[in-house]
């Protein structure tokens, strides 16, 4: 009798002990899975931080690259595919635009040199050797063209390119490099003609000066 109860319970203890052993590997089962799960989910979500982080396409063929201010104004020009595009806008409103073909921008500026409250903007392009400035007067809520004056008589002599703008005081200053002109004291130099803008939208050539160049 005494056997007999000990054999139940070294049964009911190998029982006991094979069912502690299934629990143990049930449970190192689950975790083993739920880790595989949380390095799954671990990786997806660094993948799609990583998409986040790609740059987007930079459109190459459209980059801003000059832009001028004047109280509530501004002024840029875009160079796209065998063009440019001028645009002003006015309080992040955009008031006018145009696009010129096979140029290139070298200057842009803005002024009010009539001190009318009506600013105007200045365009110097390029197109091939020649040098070509638009000039702009805002009126009435949008841009009108102004027809700058073209190099005359004394001031084209021995013209050799290299036009620049600036704004000095009152005037719009035209600069280029000279040469061989026989009616200067200087072989070659700088050319600066300065030009004032009258209310009635209408240039007067103020003084031109020779200047030699500048040794770097």
């Amino acid at each position: 009798m005494v056997k007999m109860i000990r054999f139940a319970l070294f049964l009911l203890l190998v029982s006991l002990l094979v069912g502690l052993i299934f629990y143990v590997q049930q449970e190192e089962d689950i975790e083993k899975q739920s880790n595989i799960g949380l390095e799954e989910l671990d990786l997806v979500q660094r993948y799609q931080d990583s998409l986040n982080r790609l740059q987007k396409p930079v459109e190459h063929d459209k980059i801003p690259e000059y832009t001028t201010k004047i109280e509530d104004f501004e002024a840029k020009v875009e160079t796209l595919t065998a063009k440019i595009v001028f645009s002003v806008s006015k309080s992040n409103h955009t008031i006018y635009r145009r696009e010129f073909l096979d140029v290139r921008c070298k200057q842009i500026l803005s002024s009010d040199l009539n001190s009318d409250m009506q600013p105007e903007f200045w365009l110097l392009v390029s197109q091939g050797k020649n040098r070509l400035i638009y000039a702009f007067e805002y009126q009435k809520g949008n841009l009108k063209a102004v027809h700058f004056p073209v190099l005359k008589g004394r001031q084209n002599f021995g013209y050799a390119g290299n036009d620049s703008l600036h704004v000095d005081k009152s005037y719009i200053v035209r600069s280029f490099d000279f040469q061989n002109d026989p009616y200067s004291d200087l072989s070659e130099g700088i050319r600066a003609c300065y030009y004032s803008f009258g209310t009635d939208r209408s240039f007067i050539l103020n003084k031109t000066l020779d200047l030699e160049h500048i040794q770097q």
